[in-house]
């Protein structure tokens, strides 16, 4: 049955109207120390955008690019699926593994010329948010020591519990830390703000005075709070960035509004307004003169700031051209200087297309491109017709698989 599976397709692949297809590949290792490789495909199949699992295979010996490419090659050979058609790869390898001078992209320029690599979005979220000022680092350092002292043992996890218990807690336990989970830090750090109290009252009947002794300094609270507000945000982004059917336009749009709320929120906290960070709020508002701390103000304002610097850095996605011309080719602010010269012609005949502007308005970027009666049988020869050289473009950057993650 999966042979029948993997057959179909394969023929849909290769009866595709575009003959393009993009490939987002997982490697992983189980609970038996078996490294495997998963691939996924998409592809256009009757006028629709499939997204299917390829196939799956062991790692014999190492995991390396090599490794890689080998099992790739292999498959498109013994299926006679061509590399020319490939028009991206998305891996959630390390950034230099990825290399395009010597990694991943580069093997795959030499068998696929067009194609676009891709680095998993959420991957590099995850790298980016890693970023934290050394004040609020020791905090979450401090955060993971009194969790695992609670959750060390048994003895110490029920009388925790119980004491929660009579205390009428809304929670009746930690969440322990996991480096691996991308949700986990901000989980943790959220359950330990709202069990605060309780987890206060615990250190002191066990006598614990190392680790009370950062809940009596002067700051911990609100740095505490918000850490809890921040990585929340974090988190919902990650979870608005995971799911199928996902493109690169969809989450560069989530990742565009967090960048412009970081930059709102630097000017808020300069302003003295932390109203948008509900638990650090909440922390003032016990406060006599409701005021953000002065040398707490710098460690929020840097924290943003940082972080919006490593997402730049990590999604140079933010300013290519290629992004801005598939969103809009109508767009007045387009130069036609970005357009590859041999195409210039028929861009300037695109996009003084009255028809075709009116068409863009009426349906959605998506219905436009899989008119395929405007798509070119052979995505090689784009300049075939004015909109020949668009849907190619759309095309290699729609079929990109944003992230490994799977639901």
């Amino acid at each position: 049955m999966s042979d029948d599976i993997k057959e179909k397709v394969i023929q849909e692949i290769k009866l595709s109207p575009t003959g393009m297809f993009a490939i987002q590949l997982d490697d992983s290792t189980d609970v038996s120390s078996c490294a495997q490789l998963l691939v996924f495909v998409r592809y256009v199949f009757l006028c629709d955008i499939k997204e299917e699992y390829l196939f799956c295979t062991q790692l014999e010996t190492t995991t390396n690019t090599v490794d890689v490419m080998e099992k790739l090659s292999s498959f498109f050979t013994a299926n006679r699926i061509s590399w020319e058609n490939c028009c991206g790869v998305c891996m959630d390898v390390a950034p230099a593994m990825l290399g395009s001078k010597f990694g991943f992209q580069k093997r795959i320029k030499e068998v696929a010329l067009n194609a676009k690599g891709i680095l998993c979005m959420i991957y590099r979220f995850a790298l980016a948010s890693k970023t934290l000022p050394d004040e609020l680092c020791k905090i979450l350092e401090a955060v993971v020591k009194c969790v695992n002292f609670v959750k060390a043992g048994d003895l110490n996890s029920r009388f925790f519990q119980n004491l929660c218990r009579d205390m009428d807690s809304e929670h009746e336990a930690l969440l322990l830390y996991s480096k691996v989970r991308w949700l986990s830090k901000g989980n943790v750090v959220n359950r330990v703000f709202e069990l605060r109290g309780e987890l206060k009252l615990f250190l002191e009947v066990q006598g614990k005075d190392d680790l009370l002794s950062h809940f009596n300094e002067v700051l911990w609270e609100p740095r505490l709070a918000y850490l809890a507000d921040i990585f929340e945000q974090q988190n919902r982004l990650n979870l608005k960035l995971q799911g199928n059917d996902r493109n690169v336009f969809h989450l560069m749009d989530c990742l565009s509004a967090f960048l412009a709320k970081l930059q709102n929120w630097q000017r808020k906290v300069n302003a003295g307004n932390v109203a948008m960070f509900e638990n650090l709020s909440t922390v003032l508002d016990e406060n006599e003169d409701h005021l953000l701390d002065p040398s707490l103000k710098p460690e929020i304002t840097q924290h943003p700031k940082s972080l919006e610097n490593e997402l730049k850095k990590y999604f140079p996605e933010f300013e290519e051209e290629d992004g801005k011309l598939v969103r809009n080719p109508f767009s007045g602010t387009l130069d036609i200087a970005t357009i590859p010269n041999d195409v210039q012609d028929e861009f300037l005949d695109l996009k003084n297309d009255s028809a075709a502007k009116d068409l863009y308005e009426e349906r959605s970027d998506c219905i436009l491109v899989l008119n395929v009666s405007v798509i070119s049988k052979s995505w090689r020869d784009c300049t075939s017709s004015p909109l020949a050289f668009f849907n190619y473009l759309f095309m290699r950057i729609w079929f990109l698989h944003p992230s490994t993650y799977k639901e």
